[in-house]
């Protein structure tokens, strides 16, 4: 098993885990940033198509508010989390990308009265949010659960975190 930080490994947001365990490929988490972008994050070293699943480890946008990005560029595989946390990213996921659409409309007025400001579009669409609900599979506390041949995974509190 291989495991590369991409996110948050110099702060506390954008979490983002890519790992390979076999020939299998897997995310844990998927963040947004938050704040001042003051550190980037590496990219994904593989195509967002072949990922097959991501791990979300709860609901808070700094771990799950680029889900649809991920969708954008390509991932078609499943999502798992704790029903709380399936749950709350089907509000949230939908409130980001609203937020996506009225911030880049915001800065294209900006855009069309300052010829500095370049156009630009958001980062993703209300389809890619509704699109990426659908491929959460909400599981149960305690239950272990085969992904593929080889990778179990298991959901449990660690405390403060919903869902």
């Amino acid at each position: 098993m291989r495991a590369v930080f991409l996110g948050a490994t110099h702060e506390v947001t954008g979490s983002l885990t890519y790992l390979e365990a076999g020939k299998h490929k897997f995310l844990v988490d998927c963040g947004m940033e938050q704040g001042r972008d003051i550190f980037v994050n590496q990219d994904i070293p593989v195509n967002a198509s072949e990922i097959e699943a991501v791990f979300l480890t709860h609901a808070h946008v700094d771990h799950s508010g680029n889900l649809p990005l991920l969708y954008a560029k390509g991932f078609k595989g499943r999502i798992f989390s704790t029903e709380a946390t399936a749950d709350l990213c089907n509000i949230m996921l939908r409130d980001c990308a609203h937020i996506q659409l009225q911030e880049a409309e915001w800065r294209n007025r900006k855009a069309k009265r300052n010829k500095d400001i370049e156009q630009t579009t958001p980062a993703y669409t209300m389809e890619d949010a509704e699109k990426t609900i659908k491929a959460f599979v909400p599981c149960a506390y305690n239950q272990e659960i085969e992904v593929c041949e080889g990778v179990k995974i298991r959901f449990t509190d660690i405390g403060h975190l919903l869902g």
